[in-house]
């Protein structure tokens, strides 16, 4: 398992693979092009390259390869766990993951910068949502399809990557843009939590399913251009990895806070009434535990305690988005 030490060599590293090819585009087709490109990269209907440079084509080919790792048995348990579990899973991911992610400092500079998800966060959450639903989805994987989705979001990973890196704001000090341990830190919110989110609102998940889930998960970095040598070999060790990304990044930061503000915003606002988007926040806060909520600015509200077990209502509005 990787070391809290050398977790520090992988904040200095982004997706080179990526990040050339990006170059390549710009430096062949200007500036103006990648802004168009990544209108096509958040397209998860169109996965067709076909109308794309050769260079996108060419890289799509050379990346369309499952690693060694992937296990089809873990996958078809991870993609029929979701499936079982989608609305609760939407609760967890809209309230505790995408939080948990803020709760890193210098990666929340990124989204901040960006403006991607502060500016626009119903937009940007429906595309995470619609990513999750079509990595999720089996038949997208007997398919191959699940090569164009994921490429498109490393890609789109390069293009901000890109942006943030020659926007004359961003400090290394922090770590390069969307690195690989921001991208480890993402990849166990996406797993690791949402599993830990099951449990926290009274589900008891099998062994099977975890190490299941975290495989999956494993194999979708992977095609992400997450390394390999960084991943967890299973739940606990994802534990302990997620625990170390915590002690060396999780504090409170303006960008967190605001990035936080923004989505709770949006959540409030598809709430039917004032109670429900109050029950959401305190869901939030209880999933988050007391130190995290603090940490990113979530208000406490009237909600009793005894009320946030009735998720019902409110994991049915948040399948909205996931």
């Amino acid at each position: 398992m990787i070391s809290k030490i050398e977790l520090s060599k992988y904040r200095a590293l982004g997706d080179k693979e990526a990040d050339e090819i990006i170059d390549q585009i710009v430096e062949q087709n200007g500036i103006a092009s990648l802004r168009q490109l990544m209108s096509f990269l958040s397209d998860y209907q169109n996965l067709s390259f076909e109308n794309q440079s050769p260079v996108l084509q060419s890289f799509l080919c050379s990346n369309a390869l499952l690693p060694g790792f992937y296990d089809k048995k873990k996958l078809i348990r991870a993609t029929d766990f979701y499936r079982e579990n989608q609305q609760n899973i939407g609760l967890i991911l809209g309230l505790y993951s995408l939080p948990y992610c803020y709760l890193g400092a210098d990666g929340a500079k990124v989204l901040y910068l960006s403006e991607r998800i502060r500016k626009d966060t119903y937009k940007r959450l429906l595309e995470t949502g619609n990513f999750l639903k079509e990595v999720m989805n089996y038949d997208n994987w007997q398919s191959k399809r699940i090569f164009a989705i994921c490429l498109k979001v490393r890609l789109l990973h390069a293009s901000i990557r890109y942006f943030t890196h020659h926007s004359k704001q961003w400090d290394l000090a922090w770590g390069y843009p969307i690195n690989q341990e921001d991208m480890l830190g993402t990849n166990l919110a996406f797993s690791l939590v949402v599993l830990r989110g099951m449990e926290k609102i009274g589900y008891s998940v099998d062994k099977t399913y975890e190490d299941a889930y975290i495989n999956t998960w494993n194999v979708i970095g992977y095609l992400l251009g997450l390394k390999q040598e960084i991943m967890p070999e299973c739940y606990l060790e994802a534990v302990k990895i997620d625990k170390l990304i915590a002690e060396r990044q999780f504090r409170q930061s303006v960008e967190g806070q605001e990035l936080t503000a923004s989505l709770m915003q949006v959540i409030r606002s598809f709430a039917p009434s004032e109670i429900t988007a109050n029950l959401l926040q305190s869901q939030s806060r209880m999933l988050l535990g007391e130190k995290y909520a603090k940490m990113l600015g979530i208000a406490e509200t009237n909600i009793p305690n005894t009320l946030l077990k009735v998720y019902n209502t409110t994991s049915v509005l948040m399948s909205k988005f996931f």
